[in-house]
């Protein structure tokens, strides 16, 4: 009996023990199954993530670093060229010395020290040449970054400004559907007790189907427009990412005044750092052009050479080496050049180069032309997108107002059975239509405004 009673303790502990394991093992993989909380962006941490991820900006600002080196070295290049030279030498057999002037035979050491220095004092300016062109083209390079940002800023907004719109799109969606609904139910139940009627039930079932597939595309053109916003961001699309809402309430009549374009024009000109880049590299193009020129031109140098010497073969009277040292000190050579430089013939080399630098100006010069047209045209491209953003905002206000007015007296009128369902469906759109145009143009007059910022250099 006891033995039984044991044996039936012993089993129930065992049990106990693996369901108190099979629950942990349960929790264990609750928590690591658990799905990873969403990250929120707000507009400020897609332009902070798109500043520090885009490609472009930092191969423009590694070639802003390039000019810089290159500027650096121009000024370095106003000064002498110091080298020296060493050479130890050992020799076994009959040769000449030139230390002793006379050959020699046998095994012998001998080494030499040189240091010289060239300075040139006239190239025909082509190190000043040299160092306006690379100071220009670090200027240029340094304006480059500067339009990087803004055109990343711009495909920030213009993208997130797509997110928020989706979103906003589906809200209305998600509204008439709750509303169709509504009606639909509504329907059922006046047919179900024998007042209403069936060829209601199936239109508002029929336009209840249309909003819901209208929907799944609101949905799908939302994850695509993320999707690009993801890849501009160039961040891992893989995580789960919700776009934050734009809050503009406080915002939209503070932009509804409109500014005269010739004033944002000019302001945009002024600022923009794109047609600074490809002023500075236009210029830089004809420094170069200048500095090709001086090829043709003789060069005058200054030379100066310091070099002593030793040999194994020099002895003294007692027939002794002479010390290293003693040498070193004795058998010194100094000399001062002064060398004038003539280019005859190099192959048509310096004439092909300053052919091909003159080319380069003349483009430069019409990359500076094409850099005011792109300033000019898209700013006239943002600037009309503004306007008509306002005049639609300020139609469309009006619109909703009198549309959504219209709407209630209908659907009151088509509840009480005094219009039919078509006349309750047109005006049902009609207050749609006017809600996704006045969301719209509220963001749009936001983000317009803000895109034309970045362009005039106020944000």
């Amino acid at each position: 009996m006891k033995i039984a009673i044991v044996k039936r303790m012993v089993l129930l502990m065992v049990v106990v023990a693996t369901g108190l394991e099979s629950i942990g093992q349960n929790q264990d993989s609750t928590t690591v199954n658990k799905p990873a909380e969403k990250k929120i962006l707000t507009l400020d941490d897609c332009i902070a993530i798109a500043m520090k991820n885009n490609i472009q900006l930092k191969q423009t600002r590694n070639n802003a670093h390039i000019a810089k080196a290159n500027n650096f070295q121009s000024i370095m290049n106003f000064l002498p060229n110091v080298n020296g030279f060493g050479n130890f030498s050992l020799n076994n057999g009959t040769s000449f010395n030139s230390n002793i002037g006379q050959f020699a035979t046998g095994s012998n050491e001998s080494s030499f020290l040189s240091v010289s220095a060239n300075m040139v004092l006239f190239n025909g300016m082509n190190n000043f040449y040299n160092k306006k062109a690379t100071s220009l083209a670090l200027e240029s390079n340094v304006n480059l970054i500067k339009a990087q940002e803004q055109t990343v800023q711009a495909s920030v907004l213009g993208s997130y400004l797509a997110v928020v719109l989706d979103k906003e799109n589906i809200k209305i969606s998600e509204a008439r559907i709750d509303l169709l609904s509504q009606q639909l139910e509504r329907e059922k139940k006046r047919h179900s007790v024998g007042v209403g009627n069936l060829e209601q039930v199936y239109n508002f079932q029929s336009q209840l189907a249309n909003e819901n597939l209208r929907l799944v595309n609101l949905q799908n053109q939302l994850l695509t427009d993320q999707l690009t916003l993801l890849q501009i961001l160039q961040i891992e699309v893989s995580r789960d990412y919700e776009v934050a809402p734009y809050p503009f309430d406080e915002e939209v009549e503070s932009v509804l005044e409109k500014e005269k374009y010739a004033e944002v024009l000019e302001e945009s000109r002024a600022y923009s750092p794109s047609l600074k880049s490809a002023m500075a590299n236009a210029n830089a193009a004809h420094y170069n052009f200048k500095r090709t020129q001086t090829s043709m031109v003789p060069t005058v140098s200054l030379i100066g050479d310091y070099s002593t010497q030793y040999s194994s073969l020099l002895r003294d009277n007692a027939d002794q080496v002479i010390p290293i040292g003693e040498q070193y000190e004795n058998l010194t050579n100094k000399g001062l050049e002064l060398r004038l430089t003539v280019p005859i013939f190099n192959n048509y080399r310096n004439k092909t180069n300053t052919q091909v630098s003159k080319l380069n100006k003349e483009n430069a010069e019409l990359q500076l032309d094409q850099a005011e047209l792109d300033v000019t045209n898209t700013v006239q491209r943002v600037y009309l997108d503004l306007i008509n953003a306002q005049e639609t905002y300020k139609a469309a206000e009006d619109n909703m107002v009198a549309l959504n007015q219209s709407f209630e007296f209908v659907k009151t009128r088509y509840e009480h059975g005094n219009t039919d369902f078509y006349t309750y469906l047109e005006s049902l759109n009609n207050k749609n239509r006017a809600e996704i145009e006045l969301v719209n143009a509220k963001y749009s007059i936001i983000f317009r405004k803000k895109i034309l910022d970045v362009y005039r250099g106020l944000l």
